[in-house]
Parts: structure tokens; C-alpha cells; sequence
């Protein structure tokens, strides 16, 4: 490739895939080609810039300074193309576009169905996948979705956006024999009662975990459970208490009974849904769906929260920025 050559956007598409990734191997999995046509491809840009983008060698691969800026172009770039493709598609469809959304099972549980009937009209085509945090950040980082509605906001990836949406705070779960009048703590909870917990590897199963180091509470683990309902039925069964979200508890009325829902350290530990999606590529329409998401927190979640416990009125609401660490 001569350097009087344009880049083909392509190839920039490869190296953006490689500066992302561990090694090349990582890269060609993600893109869906072989190791061999993303080494060419590397090959290929170094020799037209005339300079060494890439130490292969090295795990995870690194960047050389060339590298580096040529990163910062290509993400510009790339960026650009997606949202010139967008307009375009916007246009030719009279305004509208295909849209796949990932959504967690305990939202989309409660309002999966609304949301749906709200953003389809909007959109040519409307997919939705649920499932847990993981496989779905996976998805969404893969490319494989455009937007996903989430408890973790995925820090690490600074190239992705965030709308934050529900503060869903956690409470405690406690069978009806132990409750004593509502009066009882964690803290005689923990040393009195094994602890039904969430799974360690899920994100419910590690908020819980923190939640626990920050009360300065050694939780005496009975067994782990992947779901919220067989939590609850471990709980009103009796085999322990718990701690879940006030979000997590909305699908399960029949299940609360027999069970005391409880304030857990005046409200102060939650956890935050967020609409996440990768920067510019889809104009205004994650804030605009974001703002549709808050609506049906306002109108039906929260007060489905609040017929399940009061004063979770207080602790449980829409919001447009994540609280400071």
C-alpha cells in the first residue's frame, strides 16, 4: 500500500478492533475474520503511514506513540461514518431506524412490556434481549447492541455513554417469624439467621457483598441462588434472610407473603439503573429514551414500590445524574 493512498475506513475499523482488544486473536474473534486478514491489515496501515503501530508481541497487545494517535483519528473517524449512516438511514426510513436494546431481567420484568409500546412506534424495527449484567455488557461491547439498560455502568469503558434512570435502593428481606414488629437489625440478623444470598458472581450477588463489608456485618451465607424468585421462596420458607431491591421484588406479590420488607441502613445503599450506549452514534435518541424510561419509573414502578413498603416512596425514584462517590 503506497502512502499516497487514502485509509480505507475498513482498515481503520481493524485497528480501532486490535487497540481494543488483548491480542490480535481477541481482535478477529470480535470482528468475525481471520487473524491473518487483521495481521495484513495492521501490515498494510503501518506501511502507509510509514511507522510501527502495534508491539504484537507484547500481552495485551500495546500501542506505540503512532499507534496512539492514529487510535484518537480512527475513533473520530469511525464515529463520524456511524453518524453520517444514521441521518442517512433516518431519512430514507422518514425518521426512523432499527433499534436493539438489552435490558436486565428485573427491569424489563416490571417494564419491558411499557417500554415497548412506548419506544416502538419510533423506531423501523425494535429488538429486545434480556437476560443478566454480564452477557449483555458482552453484547453490548460486541456490538451486538445498541443500547442497554443496565445496574452497571461499565466505568471502565469511558468510550461509552450514560443516561442514568432509577434509584433502586436495597432492603432487607426477613421471614415473618424473625421480623419481631419490624424493629429487628441486621446486625442481630447476622448472628442469629444464615443469609440467603444472590449469587457472588452476579451484580445483585456483589452489591450485596459490599453492602455487607460497608455495615461491617459477617453474613453467615446458607446458599446462593441465581433469581429473585427462589430467593424469596428460600425466605418465606424460612431458611433465612436476605437483601434484594425494592425493584427486584415488584414482579413477586405472592411471594412476599410471609415476609417482612425492611429498611436497610435508612435507605443509604442502592443501586443505580443507567442507559448505556456507545457516544454518537445514535443522535438524540438514548436521552430521549432515557427520558421515556424515567417516565415509567415515575408513573409505575415506584408506585408499585411504594404499595409493597411506604417509605421506599422515599428512597426509590428517577434520576437524571449517578449520585457522587
Amino acid at each position: 500500500m503506497k502512502n499516497n493512498k487514502n485509509i480505507e475506513i475498513s482498515a481503520l475499523r481493524v485497528f480501532s478492533a486490535v487497540a481494543e482488544a488483548e491480542s490480535l486473536t481477541q481482535a478477529a474473534e470480535r470482528l468475525g475474520i481471520t487473524q491473518s486478514a487483521v495481521s495484513q491489515t495492521i501490515k498494510q496501515l503501518e506501511l502507509q503511514v510509514e511507522s510501527q503501530l502495534v508491539v504484537t508481541r507484547s500481552r495485551p497487545i500495546k500501542l506505540t506513540p503512532s499507534g496512539q494517535v492514529l487510535k484518537g483519528y480512527a475513533e473520530s473517524i469511525i464515529n463520524d461514518t456511524r453518524r453520517m449512516l444514521v441521518d442517512m438511514h433516518r431519512l430514507s426510513k422518514g425518521g426512523s431506524l432499527p433499534l436493539s436494546v438489552g435490558m436486565i431481567d428485573s427491569f424489563c420484568d416490571v417494564a419491558g412490556l411499557r417500554f415497548m409500546q412506548k419506544v416502538k412506534p419510533f423506531t423501523s424495527k425494535l429488538a429486545l434481549r434480556t437476560g443478566l449484567v454480564s452477557p449483555l455488557t458482552q453484547a453490548l461491547l460486541n456490538r451486538n447492541l445498541d443500547i442497554l439498560i443496565t445496574s452497571d455502568p461499565i466505568d471502565e469503558h469511558p468510550e461509552l455513554q450514560r443516561y442514568p434512570i432509577l434509584r433502586d435502593p436495597f432492603v432487607m428481606i426477613v421471614p415473618e417469624q424473625f421480623a419481631q414488629s419490624g424493629k429487628v437489625s441486621c446486625e442481630w440478623l447476622a448472628s442469629n439467621l444464615p443469609f440467603v444470598h444472590y449469587n457472588r458472581q452476579s451484580r445483585l450477588g456483589a452489591l450485596s457483598g459490599l453492602i455487607a463489608r460497608r455495615l461491617n456485618i459477617d453474613l453467615n451465607v446458607n446458599c446462593e441462588l441465581d433469581s429473585t424468585q427462589t430467593l424469596l421462596r428460600f425466605v418465606q420458607s424460612g431458611h433465612g434472610w436476605g437483601f434484594a431491591t425494592g425493584l427486584c421484588l415488584v414482579p413477586y406479590p405472592d411471594l412476599l407473603q410471609g415476609i417482612n420488607v425492611m429498611p436497610l441502613a435508612n435507605g443509604a445503599n442502592a443501586r443505580h439503573l443507567t442507559l448505556v450506549c456507545r457516544k454518537d452514534e445514535l443522535g438524540d435518541w438514548p436521552e430521549q429514551i432515557a427520558s421515556i424510561c424515567r417516565s415509567i419509573c415515575d408513573e409505575e414502578i415506584v408506585p408499585k414500590m411504594t404499595h409493597i413498603a411506604s417509605w421506599l416512596n422515599q428512597q426509590a425514584y428517577s434520576i437524571t445524574q449517578m449520585p457522587a462517590i
